[in-house]
């Protein structure tokens, strides 16, 4: 998307921004041998506040003063013992949150019908957006089509379109009102870990069930419990493709056995696939395929506009294609669950891991909608099993003898083969050195300390995973505190966006123009599609257009023009240098660097001078596509939701999706007003978007 400036100074965005977090992206190596002065108590909690949680809100630093530093960080390591009735309440405004997995399956397999129905109505077409071609119908068909919808799906409530929404908008409420901080900061560190994207097709489906069910029960118990968790959820299972992965010499039950179809890649004749390559499903990774990591092709294109296919939409095509062993899930495993690119496994590793998983599905994903082979009545497992559980099929499993990483699983071991390799890597060296990297480079460094780091990994081993001792060795080390890491890491997209929201006590009556902020920061929640997630480093981060975004937003909001956000009554004053000191005790702990403060004297001297300009895309934004089979799911026949009224003059460019449409539609305003913020609200902007309120 271009850049457009308006009215915004660039030199003073320039030398007040990108001057101070440049450097940062290349951040010496923190070592051992360094010894600078210790923090003091206030620095050591501002920093606490900041490492275990999105930051302080008003109130934070004193209540963190009378109970402890020690006593809180023992809380915040046990978030059973602290209340959090308050932020579940905010959350039951969100109603799909709760829904059951098979009920989410039987409503996107409603919606998929009539989507698939307007197609056919459309000769076969693909439109844009099949919500547009819903309006080209004649009147009598659309109201039979809107009837389905009511039917189908009742209220609004109950719309798939706010499957991912609801879960977007409830991560940010968590993470601006939950006093269990620590717990939501981890709960997002291990989905970025084991990460799944919500574009894929079905994974939005199981996402509620995937972080609620996976991930967040054991984001601080045992590694081994969540990675055997991750292993068995239907989010995975279809992100990755292991859902189709299957035996070579598949014999389904009651049938002669068959050898695999397919052509061969090599000669074109009809014959076996080799393992790893072809088969039901199978893209290899980093080469062409779906996650292409050298960003040569798109992971999930999406559907050419005005294309037609070659037969009709076919919810059972996917279904006809040929069985085989599938790859990815083996590969990410090891490379970036457990071991670590570095962590001496070889590509043999990855194949006779691959086998050990044939056979871990998903029972009716499609919820019956397409026609499924692996389930039909009368074949073992499938029975009362709830549509989009996992299941396993022993049928499908390759029940041959594997070796993996020099142990040999026997041969007949079934589902325990699955089992038995997780174990196995959950507990291997080169995992605890891996996570301990992890968990040092999210709380200290992004270069963390080496020695600390094998203390970490140290602990890992002694405890067989335990992440909250890890937790405690890293907290109670010298490293932790040094004053080299104060402020040192810069604030991902949702960290500042959440800090922000704490550091003001907004509050938020409607999270969704909050989640498109991020979209428009280069994070959209649950939108990262390369399972390598988001990074937490700053040269992810630091770039000019990215810090003016975050500008943008922080005038925003400190104007009060942020739908769905109210803010407290600010400080006022006739003393305008009195005003900035108040403003920066409240923000950044009255601490803050020389051309901060010049810049915060510069707006007194002429107030016209900073508004916001227009948003900027990152170049390597994900957009949230569909793969191939998707059939365009994203854009839905469901009723659009209303858009606000547009200012006069030219537009920004359109979101690509309603939350970044309204974040951007309040930017335009605000940058379009005749008259300049109030002062305060300008003082409050340029502090929360200023380098030190970006670091933590």
């Amino acid at each position: 998307m271009p850049c457009f400036s308006r009215t915004l100074s660039l030199p003073l965005a320039g030398l007040l921004l990108l001057s101070p977090l440049m450097p940062m992206s290349a951040a010496p190596r923190l070592t051992e041998t360094t010894h600078p002065p210790a923090l003091t108590e206030d620095q050591r909690m501002l920093h606490v506040l900041n490492r275990l949680g999105y930051g302080p809100r008003p109130g934070d630093v004193e209540r963190v003063r009378r109970l402890g530093l020690r006593q809180y960080i023992a809380q915040q390591l046990h978030p059973e013992t602290i209340d959090d009735s308050a932020v579940e309440a905010r959350l039951k405004r969100l109603p799909m949150l709760e829904v059951p997995t098979a009920d989410l399956v039987r409503l996107e397999a409603e919606a998929r019908q009539m989507r698939q129905e307007i197609l056919r109505r459309q000769g076969g077409n693909l439109p844009e957006n099949p919500g547009e071609a819903l309006a080209k119908l004649p009147p009598e068909e659309r109201r039979q089509m809107m009837a389905r919808y009511r039917e189908a799906f009742g209220d609004e409530k109950r719309n798939p379109r706010r499957m991912v929404s609801d879960l977007q908008q409830a991560k940010l409420l968590r993470a601006v009102y939950s006093e269990r901080q620590l717990q939501e900061v981890m709960t997002d560190f291990w989905f970025n870990h084991f990460n799944v994207f919500a574009g894929k097709n079905l994974v939005r489906v199981f996402l509620s069930e995937y972080e609620r069910d996976a991930i967040r029960p054991h984001a601080l118990g045992r590694f081994e419990d969540l990675l055997h968790a991750t292993a068995h959820s239907p989010a995975m299972l279809f992100y990755l493709d292991n859902w189709q992965s299957v035996t070579p010499d598949l014999k389904l039950p009651g049938r002669e056995q068959r050898p695999l179809g397919g052509v061969h890649p090599s000669n074109r004749q009809p014959g076996q696939w080799p393992l790893g390559q072809g088969g039901f499903g199978r893209r290899r990774l980093g080469q062409g395929g779906i996650f292409n990591r050298g960003g040569v092709q798109s992971p999930f294109p999406p559907v050419q506009a005005g294309s037609k296919p070659a037969t009709p939409p076919n919810p059972g095509a996917a279904q006809r294609r040929q069985p085989g062993i599938n790859e990815n899930y083996a590969r990410e495993l090891l490379e970036l669950h457990t071991l670590g690119v570095d962590g001496g496994y070889t590509q043999k590793d990855v194949q006779e891991v691959a086998r050990c998983f044939t056979g871990w599905s998903i029972h009716q994903p499609f919820g019956g909608q397409r026609r499924d082979r692996f389930a039909r009545s009368g074949i073992p497992g499938a029975a009362d099993v709830p549509p989009g559980s996992f299941i396993y099929r022993d049928w499908a499993h390759d029940q041959g003898e594997k070796v993996v990483l020099g142990v040999k699983i026997p041969a007949g071991g079934g589902k325990r083969d699955g089992d038995m390799v997780l174990t196995l890597l959950a507990r291997h060296p080169s995992t605890a050195r891996f996570i301990a990297t992890k968990l040092c480079r999210r709380f200290v460094a992004d270069e963390p300390p080496a020695g600390l780091v094998a203390r970490v990994a140290a602990t890992f081993e002694r405890t067989q995973g335990d992440i909250r001792a890890c937790l405690q060795t890293i907290f109670e080390s010298p490293e932790f505190f040094d004053p080299a890491v104060y402020q040192a890491k810069v604030k991902t997209p949702l960290e500042f966006v959440a800090s922000t929201l704490r550091a003001a006590g907004a509050e938020i009556t409607d999270a969704q123009v909050l989640t498109g902020a991020l979209a428009r920061m280069g994070m959209p929640l649950y939108g990262c599609q390369p399972p390598t997630g988001y990074k937490d480093v700053a040269e992810a981060w630091v770039n000019t257009g990215a810090l003016l975004n975050r500008l943008n937003f922080a005038l925003v909001l400190a104007s009060g023009n942020l739908p769905g956000v109210k803010l407290p009554p600010t400080a006022s004053g006739a003393d305008s240098k009195a005003l900035i000191e108040t403003l920066l005790a409240h923000y950044v702990g009255g601490s803050v660097s020389e051309t901060t403060h010049r810049a915060l004297e510069d707006i007194i001297g002429d107030r016209t001078r900073l508004k916001v300009r227009t948003p900027t895309t990152p170049d390597n934004e994900p957009v949230l596509e569909e793969d191939g089979d998707a059939e365009n799911d994203d854009a839905s026949l469901m009723p659009a939701l209303p858009r606000p009224r547009r200012t006069p003059g030219k537009a920004f460019a359109p979101g690509v999706n309603p939350a970044m449409r309204r974040y951007d539609l309040a930017l335009e305003a605000l940058a379009q007003a005749d008259t300049p913020l109030p002062l305060t609200a300008q003082l409050t902007g340029l502090i929360l978007g200023s380098p030190e309120f970006q670091r933590r």
